[in-house]
């Protein structure tokens, strides 16, 4: 009705009669996407959005002239006709000829295409007594990443309450220095400064990230080379499209703690000051400390019909089955060079942690309490420890730190498939390989030695008391050794306690080694949340030394089945071992095998996980430790609502017990 008596009106003007229908369909696009540059300037009393205001600001009226081709002195004309029916109109995609119009004629004059306001128009401050429209602009350009137009240029306007100083972004408020995000993931998401990306693009980035190991480098390569359109290239838009990897990251940091909120109900606090590196840590550790305390929200009660079974004992007793399954990766985030530390690096750039980072000025060869001999120096004046130094930089020019990296990534994705720089020399390669110096005191030549790292293989608490030493002090040819500090250490491995169908439980950072104590205490842990129940089962590739271990020290685990998995039971430990044998063999419980005599749980899902989850490696290898677990728990999490989705479908009945 509205476009009909608009029709009726044009056609009784003098020059608006000629408009077509294509014009007033754009008319009214152009005019759905300036909304709120049309309100802003208008006075207090006439900013009602369900009404359109009487008239236009004359940069919009001058845009509006060009960009439709209408004489300026009869756009106030077909506002007066137009205005009802384009307010009430649905807010359309604009066109890439309207994109065009918006470069052509309104940058230049302040408008763009895509302008992101707060969601609020009045102060939401509990405290503040200002109930009239905040007016108050500070408008600024920026870019946007969307998915379907490439990147857009646009304008971002805070808005400021001129009695309590709040300021209104579009992603948030800030006041007294602190940022308080809206409730609900916006469509833009603001990860720089000037740069916002669509929360499609994000969600993009995030869901080949956990199928596809798509790193952020990657991500942002693809971005450009995919979906860019070099929008702004030859532009003279004050920012330019180049996406960073800095970018991906605070976006997928920024979308994972604002949805953790939303499930919790809370808001997200942050910092507005300091640097964009440093203002989600905190609410990382704090998300980090509530899934140790709280465990994994998809996890703790699930129970479905391939990891949870009940079954009629000889005495017609109905008992449950809700095993677990536990295994160690070799995957480790940078860690203090002083064996089993705790404490994080500062920098990953650091060889010592805090408490210990005057061990910098320390000889790095092991027993060796000499200083160095300057600061780029990391030995002390000992002829024989300044060649063990230059051994060790040696080998970053050969081949020996190809094949070392070589040999841990072919089971890792590429961080940047296109990047062509020079290998940096890398020093910690603890993860792959365990290093040593062979003196011949005779000859005084000095060679330098590895083998591979063991890997995750739990062992016993004796076995870890100190550093491992895979060598003794007189190698087989009689020659000396010696050992040396120069890098970072690692942390060991990552140990994970998934249930047989698939749903991972827990993750937890083993830092010296795999001591069957540890792994003790990580389940113990695990399962006394809120909501956890013990598992019935156990199943470990080393529970012959868990077993003893927790019969000794751990009445935790008494009534709970600990058993070798099939695998390493059949392939890995000795027939002769009598513990084993008579306490660990799965064959003992027949509640572990169906009706038919076949092993009803998968016990060797730990391990496929572990392949998945390794895919990360090369991804999460430099991240200092509270970005480390959040990543890691983040993926593990978004992992757990994927496979429940797969069990539903699989008619497997996921459920909560």
């Amino acid at each position: 009705m509205r476009l009909i008596k608009a029709l009726v009106k044009l056609q009784d003007h003098e020059v608006l009669k000629n408009l077509s229908l294509n014009d007033i369909a754009r008319y009214a696009r152009l005019v759905g996407h300036l909304e709120n540059d049309i309100l802003l300037p208008q006075p207090l009393d006439h900013t009602d959005p369900s009404m359109p205001p009487e008239v236009l600001s004359s940069s919009l009226a001058g845009f509006l002239s060009e960009a439709l081709q209408i004489d300026e002195e009869y756009i106030q004309d077909s506002w007066d006709i137009l205005k009802f029916y384009v307010w009430e109109c649905e807010t359309v995609e604009l066109t890439s000829e309207d994109y065009d119009l918006f470069r052509q004629f309104g940058w230049s004059r302040g408008i763009a295409a895509l302008s992101i306001y707060p969601p609020e128009t009045t102060c939401t401050r509990d405290s503040c007594p200002n109930t009239k429209p905040l007016k108050k602009e500070k408008p600024r350009q920026v870019v946007v990443y969307t998915l379907g137009n490439g990147v857009q240029a646009a304008w971002a306007v805070i808005l400021s309450c001129p009695t309590c100083q709040t300021d209104y972004h579009n992603n948030f408020s800030v006041h007294s220095g602190e940022r308080t995000y809206h409730r609900e993931v916006p469509l833009y998401v603001q990860v720089g400064e000037h740069q916002f990306v669509e929360n499609t693009v994000i969600q993009m980035w995030i869901n080949n990230l956990l199928i596809a190991w798509v790193s952020a480098s990657n991500a942002a390569k693809s971005y450009e080379m995919s979906l860019a359109k070099d929008s702004l290239k030859g532009t003279d838009w004050k920012f330019g499209s180049q996406l960073t990897t800095e970018n991906v990251w605070d976006a997928f940091i920024i979308v994972s703690l604002l949805e953790d909120k939303l499930r919790a109900h809370q808001r997200l606090h942050v910092p507005h000051t300091g640097l964009q590196k440093d203002r989600f840590r905190e609410a990382m550790a704090e998300r980090n400390k509530d899934f140790v305390l709280n465990g994994q929200p998809d996890a703790i009660g699930h129970a479905c019909d391939k990891c949870f079974r009940k079954y009629e004992t000889e005495n017609g007793e109905i008992r449950q089955c809700h095993p677990i399954v536990g295994d160690g990766l070799s995957m480790g985030r940078p860690c203090c060079a002083v064996f089993a530390c705790r404490e994080p690096l500062q920098n990953n750039r650091h060889r010592y942690c805090k408490t210990h980072f005057d061990q910098h000025q320390v000889c790095a060869i092991i027993q060796c309490d000499k200083p160095v001999t300057g600061s780029d120096s990391k030995t002390c004046s000992n002829p024989e420890h300044k060649e063990f130094e230059r051994k060790n930089k040696e080998k970053g020019a050969s081949n020996f730190i190809l094949k070392e990296r070589f040999r841990h990534t072919q089971a890792s994705q590429p961080v940047d498939t296109l990047a062509t720089q020079e290998i940096d020399q890398v020093e910690d390669v603890e993860e792959t390989t365990i290093e040593w110096f062979e003196v011949d005191d005779v000859t005084k030549a000095v060679r330098l030695r590895s083998q591979a790292n063991p890997g995750t293989v739990g062992t016993s608490e004796e076995d870890v008391l100190s550093p491992p030493d895979p060598c003794p002090s007189k190698s087989a040819t009689g020659n000396r050794i010696e050992k040396a500090q120069f890098s970072r250490r690692r942390t060991h491995n990552e140990q994970t306690l998934v249930r047989p169908c698939g749903i991972i439980f827990a993750r937890a950072t083993m830092f010296g080694a795999e001591a069957v104590s540890n792994f003790l205490v990580m389940v113990q842990n695990a399962f006394s949340v809120p909501g956890a129940k013990k598992p019935e089962h156990i199943f470990y590739d080393t529970n012959c030394l868990a077993r003893q271990q927790a019969e000794k020290s751990f009445p935790w685990f008494k009534g709970i089945g600990m058993c070798v998995d099939v695998w390493h039971f059949l392939n890995k430990h000795q027939t002769t071992h009598k513990y084993c044998q008579e306490n660990c063999n799965p064959i003992m419980y027949p509640e572990l095998l169906d009706e038919f005599g076949k092993w009803f749980f998968n016990t060797s899902v730990a391990e496929q996980i572990n392949a998945w989850l390794q895919g990360y490696h090369s991804i999460c290898r430099e991240m200092l430790p509270d970005k480390f677990d959040f990543f890691l728990d983040e993926m593990i999490r978004r992992r757990n609502v994927e496979h429940l989705k797969k069990l539903a479908d699989q008619g497997q009945n996921p459920r909560v017990v």
